[in-house]
């Protein structure tokens, strides 16, 4: 039994090495040339369907000053309520902390390399735990609204030091940039 167990790994080491692109393998009939980077859709892929391409999750670590987000109206709103400015810190453990002007939470997220042509990076957003301190002058709608509108995140998009939150449809949520 321990040789036959012996020779399964052996074999599966060896077929594991032929299916990782050994270049060192006989070669078969010249086909077209490969590049690297993202692969483009082709005419059989929608929109909705997914393209791997270049994983930005590392750019996205770090603390990020919310600018502009989508209220529960469904207007895009600049930050300047007293200036309390809202802010969210991505961490490499998964973590999102976040201030909202007024109280503090922190919930989790969880992003991927795949990209879907409309929203940029996949990017989900868990409900979080927030402070239930009283919110004046405008805050207590701010407080409700950012946690919403990141609730609706599939993507995000990084320009520079400029991060925005999409939905589904491409709708820009929530813009921030880098502290």
């Amino acid at each position: 039994m321990r040789r036959f167990a012996s020779a399964l790994v052996v074999l599966l080491l060896g077929l594991g090495g032929a299916s990782c692109g050994d270049d060192t393998a006989t070669p078969g009939p010249p086909g077209p040339p490969t590049t690297s980077g993202p692969t483009p859709m082709d005419e059989s892929t929608t929109t909705t369907e997914a393209v791997i391409a270049e994983d930005a999750s590392d750019d996205l670590l770090g603390r990020w000053l919310i600018q502009a987000y989508q209220d529960r109206e469904g207007r895009f709103s600049d930050v300047t309520i007293r200036g309390a400015v809202p802010e969210l810190t991505f961490t490499a453990d998964g973590s999102l902390v976040f201030h909202t002007g007024c109280n503090r939470g922190d919930t989790t997220y969880r992003t991927t390399g795949v990209h879907d042509g409309v929203n940029g990076q996949a990017l989900t957003i868990a409900p979080g735990v927030t402070e239930e301190a009283y919110c004046d002058f405008g805050l207590g709608e701010q407080n409700i609204a950012l946690p919403a509108a990141w609730l609706q995140v599939t993507g995000f998009v990084l320009d520079g030091t400029t991060l925005e939150l999409r939905t589904a449809d491409g709708t820009v949520v929530l813009s921030a940039e880098r502290a």
